[in-house]
C-alpha cells in the first residue's frame, strides 16, 4: 500500500516577516481562515528526509544541561521520524487571497519547506488540560520553552 502526499504550498520567510504561501488551485480553501486567531500547520521535515533517518526510532533528545536519556522518537520532537511530518500552532497574522498568502507570526520550518495542511486551531479539540510531561522536559530553563 502506497500513499501519496502533494504540498499545498511552501514557507517563506523574508526578513521577519513569515508567509506560507498555497498553491493557486488550493487558495479557495484559505476561504473564512482569518476568523481564527491561530492555525495548525503540518510541514514536510524535508531536509531530513533521509533512508537513515527515516530509520531511526531512538534518539537522546536536547537536554538542555540535563542528563539525557534514550526515548522513542515518538516520545519527543526528534527531527528523524519514520515519517518526516512536524507541525507548529502559528497565529493567523493575515490572509491576501489575491495572493494565496498565508502571514504568521511565525514557524520552526526553514525557508522553502513543503505545507502539507493547514488546519485551524479549536481550543475545544485542540487543547489538553492537564497534560503531562516526560521527565526530561519537565521543569526546563523557561528559556527553552518559550
Amino acid at each position: 500500500m502506497s500513499f501519496d502526499v502533494y504540498p499545498i504550498g511552501h514557507v517563506e520567510k523574508t526578513g521577519d516577516i513569515t508567509r506560507i504561501r498555497v498553491e493557486r488551485r488550493y487558495c479557495e480553501a484559505l476561504l473564512n481562515l482569518d476568523r481564527f486567531s491561530h492555525a495548525i500547520v503540518l510541514w514536510w521535515i524535508d531536509k531530513r528526509d533521509t533512508p537513515r533517518d527515516r530509520s531511526t526510532i531512538v534518539v537522546v533528545p536536547k537536554a538542555y544541561g540535563r542528563i539525557p536519556e534514550k526515548s522513542g522518537v515518538f516520545a519527543c520532537r526528534s527531527p528523524a521520524r519514520p515519517n518526516p511530518i512536524g507541525h507548529s500552532v502559528v497565529r493567523v497574522l493575515s490572509i491576501d487571497m489575491d495572493e494565496c498568502v498565508v502571514v504568521v507570526d511565525q514557524i520552526d520550518a526553514y525557508n522553502g519547506t513543503p505545507v502539507i495542511d493547514i488546519k485551524p486551531y479549536m481550543p475545544s479539540s485542540d487543547r489538553v488540560d492537564g497534560a503531562t510531561v516526560a521527565p526530561w522536559f519537565d521543569n526546563l530553563d523557561p528559556r527553552y520553552t518559550s
